[in-house]
């Protein structure tokens, strides 16, 4: 995420649509890990990576179809998908990669949350009706951030 936050900032400050896409789980061969990040805008402009290449046009497709319908996507990609071939997952390993529209109001508490080297673990809802939902809370479990109220009493 470090890697990304100067850029996605700039875009937020110019108004961008941006949706964030955010590696869930691997197996086997993956070349990025657990929490890869890459942004994409509406223009196409891209910051970050989830998978070094192999998956990412696929996923900058679904970002982008993402942002005009503004729901979360959980994508899944692996060698015995039909599509493996075509996306470029010829590795061997499977990856499953979160494509949501950047929560902004998330995005700079985390990130000045990050820059102030503060410890923080963010929660989000990956599947259901609360998908894209998340939380941010400190090591001891105080909330910093809920996306929803109904999030903030439980």
């Amino acid at each position: 995420m470090l890697d990304i936050i100067d850029t996605v900032n700039h875009w937020l400050n110019l108004g961008e649509q941006i949706a964030l896409a955010t590696v869930t789980d691997t197996w086997g061969s993956a070349p990025r890990g657990i929490g890869a990040k890459m942004a994409v805008t509406s223009n196409m402009a891209v910051v970050g990576s989830v998978s070094g290449g192999c998956v990412e046009n696929a996923v900058i497709e679904e970002a982008l179809e993402c942002l005009v319908q503004g729901k979360p996507r959980l994508l899944h990609y692996g060698v015995s998908d039909d599509t493996a071939w075509e996306v470029g997952l010829t590795c061997g390993g499977r990856i499953s990669v979160y494509v949501e529209p950047l929560d902004s109001q998330w995005w700079r508490v985390i990130t000045q949350l990050i820059q102030q080297d503060r410890p923080v673990v963010s929660i989000t809802v990956l599947t259901g009706d609360a998908a894209g939902q998340k939380l941010l809370l400190d090591p001891a479990g105080r909330l910093f951030y809920a996306s929803d109220d109904n999030l903030r009493q439980h």
